[in-house]
């Protein structure tokens, strides 16, 4: 078997593809500079600039530009007078600073890749909340701890902070949630319960130039009708002239130009907003999930709006057309979206009997692939509807900023120590075998697991613990063994087998350890999951590494060392 042919084995490319992937995942760029901002208070940057912006360079106009890389090198401008150039990952931003300002802001310096790191390595925060009159099942205002953490992750996700860390805790007779956030601080977590979102519930009309629509039959109690007339870019309305981005009201409804082109426009109309939802999941009886026809599960759940929003709602939808669905089921031809700080968190369809209906208590509908699924986006969905405002009160019970145990100095140890035994094993399969190119497929095939498995964590999001990073050490030590065996099956004893029957007989038993190892796994992983999520962190590399080795590298080690001794 030549070179040529080893590399088009289905085991090599699978390699290949796995190893490129992986390094996509993780997507390494060593040597980058800057920061990133995960916090802004009050003061110069406060609505100038979003949390998330990357900087990578500052300098008040007219002197010279600094590189950043932490934060005293942004507070080194703080009590400037003039201009401060940001160079960001957004554009240029200019601040004008008269002085006096102090910045009041967070950052971190900006990652070398897509791996993310546990407590014990980066540091960060841990923080006890307690929401107020929830009882241990159901509260006065109709909201669970569940529902409650969807609420904060939206939050988390609609304003940019990084991920956290839910868990729910039962203390007593209290009911309490601890968060916890790699790399984080205290600021992160009084910022994420004082977010005063704004709601908004937006229904488009697309017409077409010259188009009609009606409007003031459920606000005034008789329709007028308003002609749209495209001009170069405006629009007339009954004489009124409107730009894009520009909103304007009409018969009190607020309206804004999402789209326009020469033939047609999208008008947005602003049906409800945060103070038009009134509750959430209200009444209980309609609160429902299960199958739904042609698979998955269907969820629903009922929401109480003022009597202004299901105005607005009639208005709107009056002017829609009812469209058949693939299943026969009637909707709207447009969605109803929700919006939460101007972005776009869900759209939904709007059934056709509700055209031109002043609903006030409007039942919401979803889809999940899974029961656990559907779960999931009825609470994310509910989050959205209330995340104007927390339903509840939240007491914040402890925070600890927590210091990083080990720190960003055990993972160049580590990853030093890895190196040093992959070398110390190889050379030591190098002394008994005395075959540099079988020693050398070891080293390859090692360093393949290691990138692999990294790959998977970026891949996941999975955060990387000192106990996971041991995971993928234990993982590695396994593979050793397995391909000491496929050397061992093909080399000492094919005197008795021919090489393939060695493989084969080497395979069989990699599969029978390898699976040991899984089922013995297994336990941790799943009561680890929950409040040991470090140990399962462990469970959960093992596995991984233990898959990896043989569905992809042990195949593919096996084909390079029977080419190796073909030869």
């Amino acid at each position: 078997m030549g070179l040529k042919k080893l590399l088009l084995k289905w085991q090599i490319l699978l390699l290949i593809f796995f190893i490129i992937l992986s390094i996509v995942a993780i997507n390494p760029k060593p040597g980058r500079t800057g920061v990133v901002i995960t916090s802004i208070g009050d003061g110069a940057f406060y609505g100038k600039i979003d949390p998330g912006t990357e900087i990578y360079s500052a300098n008040i106009i007219g002197q010279k530009v600094k590189e950043i890389n932490s934060l005293n090198d942004l507070l080194q401008f703080q009590g400037s007078k003039g201009y401060l150039n940001l160079n960001t990952d957004r554009g240029n931003k200019k601040i004008r600073l008269e002085g006096n300002e102090i910045f009041n802001i967070s950052v971190e310096k900006i990652k070398n890749n897509n791996l993310k790191f546990g407590l014990d390595i980066e540091g960060g925060i841990r923080a006890l909340l307690e929401p107020v009159n929830i009882s241990s099942e159901e509260n006065k205002t109709n909201i669970s701890i569940s529902e409650i953490i969807s609420i904060l992750e939206t939050r988390i996700n609609v304003y940019g902070l990084r991920q956290a860390e839910f868990r729910k805790l039962k203390i007593g007779d209290k009911n309490l949630i601890m968060i916890q956030i790699a790399g984080g601080n205290k600021k992160e977590i009084e910022d994420l319960l004082s977010k005063r979102g704004e709601f908004d519930a937006v229904i488009p009309m697309t017409l077409k130039n010259g188009a009609y629509f009606k409007l003031g039959k459920f606000t005034e109690g008789k329709n007028e009708e308003f002609k749209v007339e495209i001009l170069n870019n405006s629009i007339k309305i009954n004489d009124k002239i409107y730009y894009p981005n520009e909103t304007f009201y009409l018969k009190g409804i607020k309206f804004k130009i999402r789209n326009l082109t020469e033939k047609q426009v999208v008008l947005d109309g602003f049906v409800y907003s945060s103070k038009d939802i009134k509750e959430v999941g209200i009444p209980p009886q309609y609160n429902y999930i299960g199958r739904a026809q042609g698979g998955g599960y269907r969820f629903q759940f009922g929401i109480i709006i003022t009597s202004t929003g299901a105005k607005k709602f009639a208005e709107i939808t009056q002017n829609l057309n009812r469209v058949i669905g693939p299943q026969g089921e009637s909707y709207l031809s447009e969605k109803i979206h929700f919006y939460l700080d101007n972005k776009e968190t869900d759209a939904l369809n709007i059934a056709g009997d509700l055209k031109g209906r002043e609903i006030t208590n409007p039942v919401i509908t979803g889809y999940g692939k899974t029961k656990e699924e559907a779960i999931k986006n009825q609470n994310s969905l509910k989050a959205v509807l209330k995340s104007g405002n927390l339903p509840v009160k939240i007491r914040i019970v402890s925070i600890d900023e927590l210091s990083a145990t080990l720190g960003r100095n055990y993972l160049y140890l580590i990853a030093l120590a890895g190196i040093i035994t992959i070398l110390l094993v190889s050379s030591v399969i190098f002394v008994r075998y005395r075959n540099l190119k079988i020693s050398l497929g070891v080293i390859i095939t090692m360093f393949s697991e290691v990138i692999i498995i990294l790959g998977f964590a970026a891949l996941t999001r999975w955060n990387l613990s000192s106990l996971a990073l041991a995971g993928i050490v234990a993982s590695i030590g396994f593979g050793v063994d397995d391909q000491i065996l496929i050397i061992d099956e093909t080399k000492k004893k094919k005197e008795r087998y021919t090489i393939r029957e060695g493989l084969k007989r080497a395979f069989f038993m990699i599969f029978g350890s390898g699976i040991t190892t899984i089922f013995a796994m297994l336990p941790i992983l799943i009561t680890g999951f929950g409040v040991y999520k470090e140990i399962a962190g462990f469970a959960l590399t093992t596995i991984v590494g233990v898959l990896v080795g043989i569905l992809i590298t042990r195949p593919a080690f096996s084909k390079y060392v029977e080419y190796i001794l073909e030869k």
